[in-house]
């Protein structure tokens, strides 16, 4: 919905942080971004998408993506996140880099 209001894919962008390392430890390392407060993003979910980066050798390219939003409460979560593992991929360096995740469609809801 929020993209027809939009006129397009609902998007955010920030710095990659360091996250908890598990993507990372089960073979899907994943872009994550703290989401301040007063920032809108989709509802707590699993989404598909595109992650682009704005340096390094990808740099401009639309990278297909599994992207989820929330806390992670599987693992006790608190801090409300969004987690971009890029399909494929696990020679991506992105920690410091500056992304912008696209949210193409929800696939499911939260727990």
């Amino acid at each position: 919905e929020a993209a027809e209001l939009l006129g397009r894919p609902f998007e955010v962008g920030g710095v990659v942080v360091m996250g908890d390392q598990r993507g990372r430890e089960l073979g899907f390392p994943t872009a994550n971004l703290v989401v301040p407060q007063d920032r809108a993003v989709p509802a707590d979910g699993v989404y598909a998408g595109w992650l682009e980066p704005t340096s390094g050798p990808d740099a401009g390219r639309r990278l297909p993506s599994a992207i989820s939003v929330g806390t992670n409460p599987t693992f006790d979560g608190v801090e409300r996140r969004v987690e971009t593992y890029v399909i494929d991929r696990d020679d991506l360096e992105l920690y410091g880099v500056d992304i912008t995740v696209t949210f193409a469609e929800r696939l499911r809801e939260g727990h």
